[in-house]
Order: structure tokens, then C-alpha cells, then sequence
């Protein structure tokens, strides 16, 4: 059976010669047309298309929401993204890493052409996921910047979330856990799935970042790349990735290294999880060590003037361990119910020479 391409442009005139030109490969793929952006989506809907060609800057519903909408209904569709705002870099990282390809107008058809063929040709990688599949976090970004749009981008991955904030096509903040700003985007860019949803219109309240949108998506891709083969060869463990600081991160380190201490988890005071190691996902109860830790501080401090340096209680004969260290808390488990007078040294050693 044929394969079919749906070109999506409100330039008529240039819909028409694309059309007229692809007419020698009516053998290859079929041609389907359309003006703006709700005819696309109501062709989208009645037949399936393997290659989908897209101007981003159409009235009415533009082509990120075109694109958007697509991408939740048939994540597996190739996109062809022409824009007049490319960049060479961009367009080489994009293809590389995305789902989408890039060519900037004004083009030679026969270009046109052979990017068509080569999208038919390829079969669609598993990209950003969650509620579309099919689509990286970069593509989103970049849609989001050639754009020129103002809106947010909210991403979450397990029990994290960060948010990405764009001004007329300029990412001007970051955020995510503690961190904001550059460093943040670049945490989120290391994402290799999750889930996320645009914000339309909403503005940062502060600007953090200066820097333009393709230097920090080149730089942040770069920074992903090497950590995730720093990753496969085992030269960091997933602990040296969390955007913590450092003295959390050698607590953590250090405790998930004692053969007593059956799993750890890292959280924030709202209950949310940062990173978590062993089995304890599945022994403790995170919620319950949370409210209680909460409870019992504030009791105590009402009566005492002071916060308790830990909490400790038994749950089916396992001891739990909340120390507060610095921003977070940080749950330990061990499968008995009283532990030795030495490792409940060096555990107050650790936590002691990382509090300072």
C-alpha cells in the first residue's frame, strides 16, 4: 500500500507546486493537502499519514498545537518542520536526536523531496514520553522557540518536576527541585522519559537565564550525552546526577554503602522522593516516615524549644531511620529492629561530618 504525506501550509501557492512536484512519486506516496490548521487535524483524524510536512507559523491554530495534537494521537508520525527562523547547528543536533526534521524556507523542492523519501524510509525512535510517545524533550523545546511564543513547558519524570519558561521564543528561566537557571534546564534536557504539558501564556516571575535558546539546547544535549556514557561505563552512579548539593549527596552515598542499611530515600519536606536506592520503596512506607517525622518535630519543639536531630520507629520489625540533612530528609531502613553499637556510630559520624 502506498504511503501518504499530508503537507500543512497556509501559503497555498506553495502547498500547490509541492504538491505538483511530488506527482512523479504517486507510485511511492499519496498527497494530501491542506491551508491551515484545523483542516490538517480533521484530515489527520480520517486517515493516517506516515509523513506529516508542517509550517509552524499559521493563523488561527498554529503549528505547535497542530503538531502537538498529532503527536498525541499517532506518537509514531514523522514531521517535516519548515520554518524560516533554522539554524544550521540546530537543525544537525535536531535530526540526530529528534523526531522531527528541519528545513528552513525558502527551499529547493527537490530538497524538499528527498527529506520527504528519507522520513518515509526511517522507522520512528522511541522518543520523550508519557503522554505522547514518539516525541524528545528537545523537539518540544525547539517547537516551543521557533515559535516565538510565550508559554511554559511543566516536565515531570517519576517524582520530579521542573519547568521551562520561554518568552517570544526565548527560554528565560528553569527550574527543578532546589535549582533554577541553567543548571536546571540542563537537568531536565538529561530526562530520558516522562511526561509534560505546556502552560500557554504563563511567564516566568524572574529571569535566570540570558543565554539563547540554541546555545543551551546544544550545550544541554551535550552535557546528556556524556552523562548518560558516563552512566553505561559506571563511572557515576544515578546519586551523582541528582541536581542536590554536595554534602546530601555524600551522606547519601556513604550510608547506601553500609551492608546494614537495606535501602535509603532522599525527599523533600513537601513528601516528594529526589532519588531512592534498595528496597525500600517497597518496605516503607515514604508518606507515613514523612507526616510522622513532621509530627513528632513539631511536638517536640513546641515542648522542648528544639527539633529533634532524628526519628526512629520499628514498622514489622524493621528499624526506620529520618534524619533531616540540610534541605531534605533522608528515610534509611534496615531489616532488624536494633542495630549495633558501631554502625550506629558510624552512622552519626556520617551525618555528622556532612551537616557542618
Amino acid at each position: 500500500m502506498a504511503k501518504r504525506v499530508l503537507i500543512v501550509d497556509d501559503e497555498e501557492t506553495l502547498t500547490w507546486s509541492l504538491a505538483r512536484s511530488l506527482k512523479r512519486d504517486q507510485d511511492s506516496f499519496e498527497v494530501t493537502t491542506a491551508s491551515d490548521g484545523e483542516s490538517a487535524l480533521e484530515a489527520f483524524g480520517r486517515e493516517n499519514f506516515d509523513v506529516v510536512v508542517l509550517d509552524i507559523r499559521m493563523p488561527g491554530i498554529n503549528g505547535l498545537d497542530v503538531l502537538t495534537r498529532m503527536k498525541q494521537e499517532k506518537p509514531a508520525t514523522r514531521v517535516i518542520i519548515m520554518t524560516a527562523y533554522g539554524s544550521g547547528d540546530i537543525r544537525a543536533k535536531a535530526k540526530a536526536k529528534g523526531s522531527f526534521y528541519y528545513i528552513e524556507k525558502p527551499f529547493d523542492m527537490e530538497e524538499m523531496r528527498g527529506l520527504i523519501v528519507k522520513a518515509l524510509k526511517e522507522q520512528p525512535d522511541r522518543g520523550f514520553n508519557g503522554s505522547m510517545s514518539g516525541l524528545q524533550l528537545a523537539d518540544l523545546i525547539q517547537m516551543n522557540c521557533l515559535s516565538q511564543i510565550t508559554t511554559a513547558l511543566e516536565v515531570k519524570k517519576d517524582d520530579r518536576e521542573g519547568t521551562i519558561y520561554f518568552e517570544d521564543g526565548q527560554i528565560t528561566h528553569a527550574r527543578v527541585d532546589t535549582l533554577e537557571g541553567e543548571e536546571a534546564l540542563f537537568t531536565i534536557l538529561s530526562w530520558q522519559s516522562g511526561s509534560f504539558r505546556f502552560l500557554g501564556g504563563q511567564k516566568a516571575d524572574h529571569r535566570t537565564i540570558e543565554a539563547n535558546w540554541e546555545y543551551l539546547l546544544i550545550e544541554g544535549m551535550r552535557k546528556a550525552d556524556e552523562m548518560s556514557l558516563a552512566l553505561e561505563r559506571g563511572e557515576l552512579d544515578e546519586i551523582d546526577i541528582i541536581p542536590i548539593d554536595e554534602q546530601t549527596r555524600m551522606v547519601f552515598k556513604n550510608l547506601a554503602g553500609l551492608n546494614e542499611c537495606k535501602g535509603l530515600a532522599l525527599l523533600s519536606i513537601d513528601g516528594d522522593v529526589i532519588h531512592k536506592s534498595g528496597s525500600i520503596a517497597t518496605n516503607v512506607n515514604l508518606s507515613f516516615a514523612v507526616n510522622f517525622f513532621l509530627h513528632v518535630s513539631e511536638t517536640l519543639a513546641d515542648i522542648t524549644g528544639e527539633a529533634p536531630e532524628k526519628i526512629s520507629f520499628i514498622d514489622q520489625n524493621r528499624l526506620v531511620l529520618v534524619y533531616p540533612v540540610r534541605l531534605y530528609l533522608l528515610v534509611a531502613y534496615f531489616d532488624r529492629a536494633v542495630l549495633a553499637p558501631d554502625t550506629q556510630a558510624t552512622i552519626e559520624r556520617i551525618i555528622g561530618r556532612y551537616q557542618a
